[in-house]
């Protein structure tokens, strides 16, 4: 049986991660893989101060992601979300509202004590099964 292709996907829209040690994502068959995005950037600047504001900046990471691996956002099948604050979970939840369309991507929610950074609130990784479509979802 022949192995799936296996491919790195990289695009200028989303920083590298600063060790080197991982890709931010990767796809093999009709599969992709985005491993946690947030709204970190390479000079340590946060972008957004809320869950909401950080929330939106990882979106577009994972969504530019999943275009530079051919697909959509509408091909999202999972996600799981680290929360360093629960409180912040309807904020959430209301950016995923006006993200997606039904039916929405399986989720996990994670409450978490600290990310990468002290100033980071959320991270979000992603499961996309390339022209499966069937959602909508649209960011700004």
């Amino acid at each position: 049986m022949a192995k799936p292709p296996f491919r790195i996907v990289k695009t200028p829209a989303v920083p590298a991660p600063p060790s080197g040690a991982y890709y931010n994502s990767f796809v093999v068959g009709d599969t992709v893989y985005i491993a946690g995005q947030h709204a970190g950037a390479p000079q340590g600047v946060i972008g957004g101060n809320s869950v909401r504001e950080q929330s939106r900046e990882a979106f577009k990471r994972v969504f530019a992601l999943i275009e530079a691996a051919g697909g959509s956002a509408d091909d999202i099948v999972k996600l799981t979300v680290y929360l360093c604050d629960m409180a912040g979970r309807n904020d959430l939840s209301a950016m995923r509202r006006e993200l997606f369309a039904e039916p929405l991507p399986c989720s996990t929610l994670i409450g978490v004590k600290e990310l990468a950074s002290p100033d980071l609130l959320v991270e979000i990784d992603a499961v996309a099964v390339l022209g499966s479509g069937g959602r909508r979802a649209a960011i700004s």
